[in-house]
């Protein structure tokens, strides 16, 4: 992992694992994602409210490691105000990004300092599931909706 990556871990998991700007849920939900881990605990829900394929609103509400928490809170705040196709290159995109046989270097994959934080799973496998739950959940809405 290049050194720029590692700072970019350092600074926007831990900051992005405490921002609760997006925690809560909707009460006007039109669809909402449950992601568990039973490996780890790892639990959160995801309600979004979509209308006219654009996600209106979305909001998070569960616990686990400041991995999944800053992953799962990043996604609701990039997810507000796109359609459902603008979302589906991003969470593919994303889901290559942590996957440590991801063909492209982050660097090809994100210009944002937030998402590329993410890099990291790459070289910790075992928090790739931790980077990518609430993300798989996303893949699922987008793939059938």
């Amino acid at each position: 992992m290049n050194e720029r990556i590692k700072g970019l871990y350092q600074e926007h998991i831990l900051k992005k694992s405490k921002d609760e700007t997006f925690k809560g849920v909707l009460q006007n939900e039109t669809h909402r994602l449950e992601a568990y881990n039973p490996m780890c605990g790892d639990k959160y829900t995801i309600s979004m409210s979509i209308e006219n394929d654009v996600i209106q609103d979305a909001r998070f509400d569960g616990f686990g490691c400041a991995i999944s928490k800053a992953s799962t809170a990043l996604l609701t705040e990039i997810v507000i105000g796109k359609s459902v196709e603008e979302i589906k290159p991003i969470v593919e995109n994303f889901l290559e990004l942590v996957d440590e046989h991801g063909k492209r270097e982050p660097e090809e994959i994100f210009e944002d300092d937030q998402l590329l934080a993410f890099a990291a799973a790459r070289e910790f496998p075992e928090r790739k599931t931790c980077a990518s739950l609430s993300w798989d959940e996303l893949k699922l809405l987008v793939d059938t909706h």
